[in-house]
């Protein structure tokens, strides 16, 4: 805290010091980042993003073009999820329906794994742009289907639906209130579709409640009309339950029934002939982008940080699975149109994927796609932003910090930093993160250094400031070399930078020049020797620095896990974070009590409902004994899907030869209670001799799964290239003790 006693010139240098680094979080960790948001400059990637924005738009304006894939291509650091963040939470742009995949699911069909991560993201509490995907989606639903219902309405219709105040019965009777009628309707359809010229369009609540109807009454009158215009083809029955759910979502704050058709109800329909699984999948998968062409909102699935995703396991074939992920988004491009795949993904792993893929993959990954004003282009390369680009970063970095300072002429937009350092940085470093780092470690140089109080001084005014040991609000991250002991080294830019630190020089020859004396006197200049820059080793991954990733993610997965039918929707997501969770404790030697994991099946499906059919095999063992095969499953329906849960998840059990010795169930702690044919299916099931258990499981255990796989990516981020994880037992061991307790065989007190 900044006291009284304290010159403007020293408050100043405080504030500078206590206000902390601004430089401290120089990467964004993933596409909803609100560092991104924070120290956001629109003119950075301008020109990209424009062009992304008009591939985008290519499916708003014709939403049956064909599926095509545009890569972005750039460095590790060079800002490609700030740019993503941009298109998904900017606002220089209308609405589309932004999916960003967390984890690749690479055992799983690649159809079904991206039908349930548009689910998720649907259902999902993140918003985009200010709103949630369901919120945008339900209110242009309702509006559509709204004006159609009324338009299509008889004047005698038109009555029914807006009676006549008062006397009503008797004016009907004498054929009065018809034009009353034409009116309402007429006024409502207008505030509905947009073409009200005498004022701005009202919110659906409150045009419906001008008009003198209720939410209530307005479903119905929707459901109705859904009766009576959708087919009874399987696609029919399908967009008839799903327009209902959303409108029901919309106006009735109910989102639990969408959330239980589209992970249950879909597979329960009146087939006359019983689908197989992938054909399920992809019935849903072109009724949902149906429903969005039909409201011209794109569908844009943009894979950040690619190598992450991949490359999650070093010890994986590398090639193989980026082959069945290429593969398997062109196999979508052709059975689905109308889906915009954006690849944001590290130039060399590119280049070095892409041309061992067979051939007719590589064709359809460089199909160049036309853009109106920007011409025909392949992929779009990020590279170093200019040094104009980078004083703008550094000065929205800035911003906040210079703020506190006392307002004086002289503290540009730019303090500390002179013109020259900026320019140095910008010319020599590789990528935009490369310059934040040498800006972050530049940053606690000159707040602690003698120079800068002697600027401050001379603007206020005052007697130079004598230098001496502060606390401040950052502290050094790793430990440094002393000057002396350490060599002169190359990497150390931020020594460049200091031309008043002087190398080591040989002397090879000396050549003498006498010049006469000079007649005026020399000036000796007083100033004062500047402190050499500490060496700065490579930045590591400290502990604190893991766990404050780590409470980013639970709270990021809260928000979006928080409304009624996301939990619901985001299963094959929970149960794809489990698996990563239980491989990671198996890498990195987790125990809990005796046991030890021995092997990790992190995603088996089975039987024929995509949905249910999915459990995640892992192998404790507890000494020198025999290793339990268990089988950990996501028990996540509720009302009518619970029986249907169960019996697949059973019937894991039932798979010859033995897969599994014990199954372990996952259940939200608020409905643990089985009753009728579940509580018969489970009795049933223990006649037959199998060991199975249901555990409680909190939103925030849910929240940790949902979060794990981003926490990683966020680590494997924040590493130096070429480094690998740090050993995660103790910290997994600290913050999940719980959720191993759940998934582990029991310990015997």
């Amino acid at each position: 805290m900044i006291t009284a006693s304290l010159s403007p010139a020293q408050s100043a240098l405080e504030a500078l010091r206590l206000g902390g680094n601004p430089f401290r979080n120089y990467f964004a960790r993933n596409p909803d980042d609100d560092v991104c948001a924070r120290y956001h400059v629109p003119e950075l990637y301008s020109t990209e993003r424009e062009m992304l924005f008009a591939v985008v738009d290519l499916y708003r304006r014709d939403p049956n073009t064909h599926s095509e894939i545009v890569p972005i291509l750039g460095n590790k650091g060079a800002g490609k999820t700030h740019l993503l963040h941009s298109i998904k939470h900017g606002s220089d742009s209308t609405w589309q329906m932004l999916v960003t995949p967390g984890v690749f699911q690479k055992d799983a069909d690649f159809l079904e794994y991206l039908l349930f991560q548009i689910i998720d993201t649907l259902l999902s509490g993140g918003e985009q742009r200010g709103k949630r995907p369901l919120q945008y989606i339900g209110e242009m639903l309702t509006r559509r289907l709204m004006t159609l219902a009324l338009r299509d309405l008889s004047p005698e219709e038109k009555l029914d639906l807006f009676p006549p105040p008062g006397l009503g019965r008797w004016t009907r009777r004498l054929g009065l209130g018809h034009s009353q009628a034409q009116e309402r309707c007429q006024w409502l359809m207008e505030n509905l579709s947009g073409t009200s010229g005498s004022r701005s369009n009202l919110p659906i609540d409150q045009a419906i409640e001008e008009a003198g109807l209720t939410v209530e009454h307005v479903y119905e009158f929707l459901g109705a009309y859904l009766d009576r215009t959708e087919g009874h083809s399987t696609s029919g029955l399908m967009r008839r339950a799903i327009y209902r759910c959303v409108v029901k979502a919309f106006l009735l704050k109910d989102e639990s029934e969408l959330a239980e058709f589209l992970t249950y109800g879909f597979a329960e329909l009146d087939f006359a002939v019983r689908p197989t699984r992938q054909d399920l999948v992809l019935a849903l998968f072109k009724t949902l982008m149906e429903a969005f062409r039909t409201l011209k909102t794109p569908v844009v699935i943009a894979f950040d940080q690619l190598e992450d995703l991949l490359l999650a396991r070093r010890t994986d074939d590398a090639h193989q699975i980026a082959e069945a992920f290429f593969a398997g988004i062109v196999r979508i491009m052709h059975q689905i149109d109308g889906l915009c795949f954006l690849v944001f993904a590290e130039r060399g792993l590119w280049n070095r994927f892409v041309p061992s893929l067979d051939g007719y993959i590589q064709d359809r990954l460089n199909n160049p796609v036309h853009i109106p004003r920007f011409g025909t282009i392949k992929a779009l390369r990020l590279e170093a932003p200019s040094v104009n680009l980078v004083k703008r970063v550094v000065e929205a970095r800035m911003k906040p910090v210079l703020a506190d300072l006392p307002k004086v002429e002289g503290i540009h937009t730019l303090f500390p930093f002179t013109n020259e350092q900026i320019e140095r940085i910008a010319k020599t470093e590789p990528t935009l993160r490369d310059m934040l780092q040498q800006f972050r470690q530049l940053f606690d140089h000159l707040a602690n250094e003698g120079e800068t109080s002697r600027q401050l001084a001379a603007l206020f005014d005052e007697a130079p400031i004598s230098v001496v040991e502060t606390s401040s609000s950052f502290e050094e991250e790793n430990p440094t070399i002393k000057f002396e002991e350490a060599a002169r080294e190359l990497s150390n830019r931020i020594s460049e930078m200091d031309s008043t630190i002087e190398g080591e020089y040989v002397v090879k020859s000396v050549e003498v020049v006498e010049t006469p004396a000079a007649v005026e006197t020399p000036v000796v200049l007083n100033e004062p020797v500047m402190a050499p820059v500490p060496l700065i080793s490579p930045r590591t991954l400290t502990t604190e620095m893991m766990v404050e990733l780590w409470e980013q993610e639970q709270r990021s997965a809260l928000r979006k896990l928080e409304p009624e039918g996301a939990l619901t929707g985001a299963t094959r997501e929970l149960q794809a974070g489990l698996g990563t969770f239980l491989r990671i404790c198996h890498e990195h030697g987790v125990k809990f009590g005796p046991w030890r994991l021995q092997h990790v099946v992190t995603e088996y499906t089975f039987g024929d409902h995509p949905t249910y059919g999915c459990a995640t095999l892992a192998h404790w063992a507890c000494k020198d004994s025999q290793p339990w095969r268990i089988g950990i499953g996501l028990f996540m329906a509720r009302a009518a899907g619970k029986p249907k849960d169960l019996e697949i998840k059973l019937s894991l059990m039932e798979v010859e030869p033995a897969i599994v010795d014990h199954l372990i169930l996952l259940r939200p702690e608020d409905d643990l209670a089985i009753t009728g044919k579940s509580k018969t299916l489970w009795n049933e099931s223990e006649k037959r001799g199998r060991h199975a258990r249901m555990e409680p499981v909190s939103v925030d255990t849910f929240a940790m799964l949902y979060a794990f796989p981003r926490w990683v990516t966020a680590l494997m981020e924040a590493l130096p290239e070429g480094s690998s994880l740090p050993n995660l037992a103790d910290l997994i061991q600290e913050y999940c003790e719980k959720l191993l307790e759940q998934v582990c065989m029991p310990v015997q007190s």
